[in-house]
């Protein structure tokens, strides 16, 4: 399976071509209901993972959220 470049939160990482973000988070084990994925600049919605084709050079932000007191 082919790889392409992209980056995540700083880091350039390696996943495979025609990877969504579902597929992303699954292999990844990101974990927590608690977070957003920005992708170039844009929040994606949850709605939209199983469907977000990530391309070579896209750039990934992934931020959790935290409660406290």
């Amino acid at each position: 399976m082919t790889k392409i470049k992209i980056t995540v939160n700083g880091n350039e990482i390696e996943i495979n071509e025609n990877s969504t973000i579902a597929d992303f988070i699954n292999e990844r084990q990101v974990t927590g209901k608690m977070f957003a994925i920005e992708k170039n600049l844009e929040i994606i919605n949850k709605d939209r993972y199983g469907t977000e084709v990530i391309k070579n050079g896209d750039v990934l932000e992934i931020v959790g959220f935290f409660g406290g007191g």
